[in-house]
């Protein structure tokens, strides 16, 4: 998450996108879009989403951050897990919202997504501004699915540890892995595995379905403080999460 207040307005660059998207009319409008952003510094055009990823995860700038489109359709497993690893912001475009598969979506590892159908120069730049603020946007017919989904599971709330209780609302403020690193003060493969546990234990298989049953069954409001060590620095408190923050794009 980038260091701005919900609500206040961006007027510098921050991302530098790169386009992970075979060709097409969605690429050449998605490039028209983002060029005439402000909140873009620069962006890359490749013609695979494996060259796309490649290229953002060995890019160091400190002047922004990166930030990869891609398309859910073109995407292969060999790209899923080439995102997975190198812990990239993504935003993942797909078409039939109302009609996509969920558990395909839930696969990809992705900062925000986006109606591919219903492209517009707001709805690109609301997303950027939602991820900058640690936000995650969904479509509005995605995120009711999603939230509605599996509503006759009947199973208790899962036992998390108290490690992993400080963990889930950093998840919902859309932290990555090393951003959690930092604030719990732990290595990040520390982080990697706590985030995973939690996965696991949500039956989630990505950050998306977490989020969503984390938001729905209030498990971001129950933290038990966890019992520190004689020696150990306390932690910061972290406030609770805007439960709105997969508040439903909307799209002119």
């Amino acid at each position: 998450m980038l260091d701005r207040p919900p609500g206040q307005v961006w007027s510098e660059a921050v991302f530098n996108v790169a386009l992970g998207i075979g060709g097409g009319h969605l690429r050449t409008e998605l490039e028209r879009i983002l060029t005439r952003l402000d909140l873009v510094r620069t962006v890359t055009t490749h013609e695979s989403p494996e060259t796309a990823i490649h290229s953002a995860a060995g890019r160091s700038d400190p002047l922004g951050p990166a930030l990869v489109f891609l398309v859910l359709d073109e995407l292969r497993p060999a790209a899923v897990a080439m995102l997975a690893e190198s812990d990239l912001r993504s935003v993942l475009l797909v078409t039939r919202t109302a009609e996509v598969d969920l558990a395909q979506v839930a696969r990809i590892p992705s900062a925000g997504i986006l109606d591919a159908e219903d492209l517009s120069p707001y709805a690109v730049r609301d997303c950027l501004e939602r991820i900058a603020i640690g936000e995650l946007p969904i479509p509005a017919r995605l995120a009711h699915r999603l939230l509605t989904s599996r509503t006759a599971d009947t199973k208790r709330p899962p036992r998390l540890t108290p490690r992993e209780r400080e963990v889930v609302p950093l998840l919902v403020e859309g932290m990555s892995n090393k951003q959690i690193a930092r604030r719990l003060e732990i290595s990040q493969h520390g982080a990697k595995r706590l985030v995973g546990s939690i996965m696991a234990k949500l039956d989630s298989p990505n950050r998306t379905f977490a989020v969503t049953r984390i938001l729905r069954e209030g498990l971001h409001t129950s933290r038990a403080p966890r019992e520190a060590h004689p020696d150990e620095e306390p932690l910061p408190p972290v406030a609770a999460p805007d439960p709105y923050v997969l508040e439903c794009q909307q799209t002119t």
